[in-house]
Order: C-alpha cells, then sequence, then structure tokens
C-alpha cells in the first residue's frame, strides 16, 4: 500500500492504464464468442457467406487486443518508473538527512544494497505486475466470465477450483518473501565487502592478504546462493503444483462436458467456445501465479526499505531555533558525552567559553576527545548532558543549516569528489566566480600547482583526489573552507599528516584569519600551535585553559615534542 502512495501523482495516466487493461480483457474474450458462432454458422449451417466477414472480425478484434495491450503496457511502465525514481529520490533524501552516527553503525556496503538491489527488487516485482499481472488479471477474468456465461454448470465447476490454488499460492508466497530477505541481507553483506575491499585494497595487497579476501568473498558468495537455490526450489515448485491441480480440475470438466454434449444439453459451438475460453484463461491466471510469487519478492525488499526510511532521530527533531552569523561567545557549558555502546564517557561535566576572534589551540593525547569536541560543537554529536551555545542559543535546537553555515572544517581525512579542482573548491559556495574560486585558491597556497596541472582548475582530480598528493588535497579543501566566509573555522588535526613544506603554507594560511576569525586547531604539532592566543588540554575527560607550550609541558604531556 505505500509502494501504491507512490502512484497518486500520476493518477491519470494510471486510470488511461488501467481502462486500456480493461478493454484488453475484454477484447481477449471476444474470439471465443466469434468461433462460437463460427462453428455453429459456418460449420454446422454452412454460411459459406460467413467466412469473410468473421476473418475479418478475428483480425479487427486481434488488431484492438495488440493497441490496448501496447496503450495499457507502455502507460503502466510510465507510472512503474515514476514512482521508482521518486522512491530512490525518497530514500536518499532521508538518509542523506541521518546524522553522522548512522552512518557510522551502518556500513556503507549495506546502505549502498538499499539503493541497488532492494529498489531493483520492488522494481523488478512492479515491472511483472505491470507486465503479466494488471492485464492478465483483466484478460483471465474476462475469460472465466464469458465460459460461466456459456455453460455455468461447468464455469462454477471451474471457479471450485480457486480455493484450493489460493490456498498453495499463499503459503508459497509466503515461503518465498522469507527466501527473499534472506537473499537480499546476503547480497548487502556481499556489497560491504566489496566496499571494504576496494577501499582498503592498500592495506590488503601490504599484508599480502588477497587469498584471505578471495576465501572470504567465496564464503560469502556460497551463503547467497544457497539462499537463492531456496527461493528457486520455491519459485519451480509452484507451477508445477498449480499445474497438477489446474489438470486434476479439468478432467472432471471434461468429463461433466462430454455427457452434455453427447446429451444435447450444450452444442459443439458452445463447447468449442467454452474450452477455448479455458485455455486462453489458463495462459493469464499461470502469469498471474509467477506475478504474487514475483510481489512476495519485492514485499520482502520493500519492508527493509521502509524500516530503513521510517527510522527517527531525537538529535534531528525539533530544530525550530535560526542561528544569526556568530558574533559574541561559543559556550560549552557542563557538557558531558559518550559513544553509544560504550561503558566509559569520553568527557565529564566540561565548562568553557570561546569568544569572537580568539585563535585557539587544542592539544592533548590519542583519543582524549579533541575530536569530539569539534563534532560535537558541528552537532555531529550531541551531548548526553548540559548543551552548547552559540551567543547564547542551544545548538541542539538550531537549523543543522544555520549551524554549519556558520563554521568552516577541515579535517585530518580529506576528502574530494571525482570533479574538477573548481567544482572541488565551489562545492562550499554553489554561487561562487571563477574569481572567487581562484582568490580562495591563492589564500590557501595552491593556486601555484593548479596552474600546473594539465587543465588547471578544469583538471579532475580523480576518486577523492587520487591524482593529487597529500598537501595538494588538503589546500584545496582549505580553499574550499576559505571560500565559504564563515565567522568559525576549525582545523582538525589538518597537518598531521603533511610535509614541512606543506604545513608551512597551511600554517601561513591559517594565520591570515587571525582578527578577523574564530580560529580552532587541534593539533598534535607544537609548530602549528605556537602562535595561539589561548590553549585547551583536553585530557582525563576534562577540558583545562593553558598559556604556554612551557606550561603544557609542566602536564608531562607525551605528545609534546
Amino acid at each position: 500500500m505505500r509502494v501504491l502512495r507512490y502512484t497518486k501523482p500520476y493518477w491519470k495516466t494510471l486510470t488511461f492504464s488501467l481502462i486500456s487493461a480493461t478493454l484488453f480483457g475484454i477484447i481477449s474474450a471476444a474470439p471465443t464468442y466469434v468461433l462460437k458462432h463460427t462453428v455453429d454458422e459456418v460449420f454446422i449451417k454452412r454460411y459459406n457467406n460467413l467466412i469473410i466477414p468473421f476473418i475479418l472480425l478475428f483480425i479487427l478484434v486481434f488488431f484492438l487486443k495488440g493497441l490496448f495491450m501496447y496503450l495499457s503496457s507502455y502507460t503502466m511502465h510510465w507510472v512503474n518508473n515514476r514512482v521508482i525514481n521518486d522512491l530512490r529520490h525518497d530514500i536518499f533524501s532521508k538518509l542523506i538527512n541521518y546524522p553522522l552516527s548512522f552512518f557510522q553503525k551502518n556500513p556503507t556496503g549495506m546502505l549502498m544494497s538499499h539503493f541497488l538491489n532492494d529498489v531493483q527488487m520492488v522494481q523488478q516485482a512492479a515491472t511483472s505486475a505491470i507486465k503479466d499481472g494488471i492485464r492478465s488479471f483483466f484478460e483471465a477474468t474476462c475469460l472465466v466470465g464469458f465460459a460461466i456465461y456459456q455453460n455455468k454448470t461447468l464455469g462454477l465447476l471451474m471457479i471450485i477450483i480457486g480455493p484450493l490454488m489460493a490456498i498453495t499460492i499463499r503459503n508459497l508466497g509466503r515461503a518465498r518473501k522469507n527466501a527473499s530477505i534472506s537473499i537480499q541481507t546476503q547480497l548487502g553483506m556481499i556489497s560491504s565487502l566489496l566496499q571494504e575491499v576496494f577501499v582498503g585494497i592498500r592495506e590488503i595487497k601490504a599484508f599480502n592478504a588477497e587469498k584471505t579476501e578471495e576465501n572470504r568473498f567465496k564464503n560469502r558468495l556460497q551463503h547467497c546462493f544457497d539462499a537463492i537455490m531456496v527461493s528457486a526450489n520455491i519459485e519451480c515448485a509452484l507451477p508445477a503444483i498449480i499445474e497438477a491441480i489446474a489438470i486434476l480440475g479439468c478432467s472432471v470438466i471434461f468429463y461433466v462436458a462430454a455427457h452434455q454434449v453427447l446429451s444435447g444439453v450444450i452444442t459443439a459451438g458452445q463447447l468449442t467456445s467454452f474450452i477455448a475460453a479455458v485455455l486462453l484463461a489458463y495462459v493469464p491466471l499461470k502469469k498471474m501465479v509467477n506475478v504474487y510469487s514475483d510481489v512476495q519478492y519485492g514485499l520482502a525488499a520493500a519492508e527493509r526499505i521502509f524500516t530503513l526510511t521510517d527510522k527517527l532521530f531525537p538529535a534531528t527533531q525539533n530544530r525550530t531555533i535560526t542561528l544569526l552569523p556568530f558574533h559574541d561567545i561559543i559556550t560549552f557549558q557542563e557538557v558531558s558525552f559518550s559513544y553509544e555502546g560504550a561503558q566509559n564517557s569520553v568527557m565529564e561535566n566540561v565548562s568553557f567559553s570561546i569568544r569572537k576572534g580568539d585563535f585557539i589551540g587544542i592539544i592533548g593525547p590519542s583519543g582524549a576527545g579533541k575530536s569530539t569536541l569539534c563534532d560535537l560543537l558541528l552537532g555531529f554529536s550531541v551531548p548526553h548532558e548540559g548543551n552548547i551555545f552559540i551567543d547564547g542559543k542551544p545548538i541542539t535546537k538550531a537549523s543543522f543549516e544555520s549551524l554549519r553555515n556558520n563554521i568552516g572544517y577541515v579535517g585530518q581525512r580529506t576528502f574530494l569528489f571525482n570533479d574538477t579542482v573548481a567544482n572541488n573548491v565551489a562545492y562550499s559556495k554553489a554561487t561562487a566566480s571563477r574569481e572567487d574560486i581562484v582568490r580562495a585558491c591563492n589564500a590557501a597556497h595552491a593556486d601555484e600547482f593548479i596552474r600546473q596541472l594539465p587543465n588547471g582548475y578544469d583538471t579532475v582530480v580523480g576518486e577523492n583526489g587520487g591524482q593529487l598528493s597529500g598537501g595538494q588535497k588538503q589546500r584545496l579543501t582549505i580553499a574550499r573552507a576559505l571560500l565559504k566566509n564563515p565567522e568559525i573555522f576549525i582545523f582538525d588535526e589538518a597537518t598531521s599528516s603533511l610535509d614541512d613544506e606543506s604545513e608551512t603554507m597551511i600554517r601561513q594560511t591559517i594565520e591570515t584569519l587571525r582578527g578577523n576569525k574564530t580560529v580552532i586547531i587541534v593539533s598534535h604539532r607544537p609548530s602549528i600551535l605556537q602562535n595561539v592566543d589561548r590553549m585547551l588540554l583536553v585530557n582525563n575527560k576534562q577540558v583545562t585553559e593553558v598559556n604556554t607550550l612551557e606550561a603544557l609541558r609542566a602536564f608531562n604531556s607525551p605528545f609534546i615534542s
């Protein structure tokens, strides 16, 4: 029913398609009626002058049948593909707005499986229902109705078989739905494994683990194969069982029909017409059985999709406050935080403030919570206790858009799209001109190397900037943040993996922000922190303010060189 709701905007096209399918069903039954009169009038009564009219009538009937078949199929496929596009868009719009914690807990491969495997299965089920289900329903209904009209006794005997078939179809359909869930789970695991392998290919090769990954993949394929064969067993058994039930019913019907003809109850034309209707109805009925099985397959995929899109996250709700550009103070007030499922908290009752224009350094041991502070300020994570205020407004109630418009973020792990240099830098500001992009790149000391690239600013950087060095990628991400021109900048270990030359360039870029912007620098390198105004030490679940690097050494901190 939820999938069907997606057809609402296209109800006119859908109605036209259903009308065409109905007319197709009526026209499909017409040849049996024409056949009755052909036998009785031409062959029994020998009205030779009716041969050509009956032939022309047959041609007309089948021409109309083909026309309505095309109209119903094409329009229904149009609706189907529009619905699938809308469904994919809804899944994406839901996922893209889920919090960062959701993506940390759900493997990328599994999420990709929802877009690729699950939606494809829904589409296959819908296509099957369109191609064979709807049209076959009207075709079978009209043919069975005409058979009953021709001979009520034989028609009712044919209907008696229906409940036995329905029970069989329902039970096996449920079994196939369960098998489908298992298949989709296995396919999701395969997608997740592939994603891990392709992302971690350097580590795999470095540790000669190709054979290990090959065995893992082979094992996962075997599990998937087993699940597929369970479904195939049901799929193959269903038509065979239905056919056995049908032939038993038809044998009884033929026995009764033979006695009716011999006793003169019905004419040869009526019997021929009845048999033709039954035989013609058998094909669409058989298609409907297969459609039911396919629909069960698709329903399992639809359940997985809607389970995913129905998730609710309290941290994303009731964000009604719109933050203005930052102009006064950021306040952490009694903030405590721990990751979901973790026994120990990362920080407890942390309080401090940052004023506009501050040049802040944050330092501490690995795993102490430096990056967690940044994630809390960006709204990627939410405090379990306490709150964070920007200009007196709680960011847990602020819209994500207005919060992140205030912040430019550069992290340790750079990310670039497989696009041009210009488009990667302009990602933070879609309306930026080429002059704005060049100005930001100049400020990030990136313009010089960009102009040496094969196509300059129009050079495609490759997947995650694979065509560039680490320092070049980092300078582009800084240019992206500078182009955004927010009031607050966060540099989270932005120079941790860079050489001295690249670090010097980035330090010079950061220095240009002094006095104009509020800058927060997370680093374990004293050189990048030597000119900060204030220093915050994150250690033992607390944040302590210190004045100089000498004061930090008094803490005997092993992370200071």
